[in-house]
């Protein structure tokens, strides 16, 4: 698949994990810890965030990060993770 087939309708938080669900309603997930950005910002700053780019990339303003939705899928590290992907269909 090329970055262009993943697009984010939904991303939501648990405890220890960053969610991602796509229009053709896959998930994946990736834990905060491999995000320092997002592990050290509180729950309110987590959840400040904008789907960008037609649904292809993550944006939070107040914390200066931008994540590619692709990462999420594609298991290939970007510079800001070196985690391995967890998708569920």
């Amino acid at each position: 698949m090329n970055f262009f087939d993943y697009k984010a309708i939904k991303i939501w938080f648990t405890g220890k994990a960053l969610f991602v669900e796509l229009e053709d309603h896959r998930k994946a997930s990736l834990p905060i810890k491999q995000f320092p950005a997002l592990q050290n910002a509180s729950p309110e700053q987590r959840m400040n965030f904008e789907i960008i780019g037609g649904g292809y990339a993550i944006h939070w303003k107040e914390l200066d990060e931008d994540l590619s939705v692709a990462g999420f899928f594609e298991n290939k590290p970007s510079a800001a993770t070196t985690a391995k992907v967890a998708t569920t269909e």
